[in-house]
């Protein structure tokens, strides 16, 4: 090959690759400006997710330690918010929701507290069912925040 086309296929191959770097460079950005969306939008659902259940859970229970008789209707809203919760969250975050709707049901059969004893409980800090579960989510969201990072 003479010099004079070693030149001119040298001249092309640099305004190739000088051409195609912003695009790949573009490309690249994207891609993550993309993927840290996705994330922070699934943080957000996790987030309202985990409030849903922590809402739900922290109520029932309440009324589990008060009263023998229970709603089914709430009952059956927290199963669904626990199979919500198995559809996106880790393994340790399901397992923390599930024995949270075992506790509770557990305890409406059980002895009611009394006004004075429920009080007790708190002050003694007895009374953090949740203290797992939200735990759990916490852990789940660093992580995702993490990947998003």
């Amino acid at each position: 090959m003479n010099q004079s086309a070693m030149s001119a296929v040298a001249v092309f191959g640099g305004a190739a690759v000088g051409s195609l770097s912003p695009v790949l460079s573009n490309y690249v950005l994207q891609r993550r400006v993309a993927r840290r969306d996705l994330v922070n939008r699934e943080i957000s659902e996790r987030q309202k997710l985990y409030a849903k259940f922590i809402s739900a859970a922290a109520r029932l229970h309440a009324d589990a330690m008060t009263k023998s008789a229970f709603d089914l209707g709430e009952v059956v809203r927290l199963y669904a918010l626990t199979s919500r919760i198995r559809l996106v969250a880790q393994e340790d975050v399901v397992h923390a929701a599930e024995d949270m709707v075992k506790t509770i049901v557990q305890r409406y059969g059980e002895t009611n507290l009394s006004l004075d004893d429920f009080r007790q409980a708190a002050v003694d800090s007895k009374l953090d069912p949740l203290k797992r579960f939200s735990a759990a989510c916490r852990r789940d969201l660093l992580r995702l925040f993490r990947a998003a990072g």
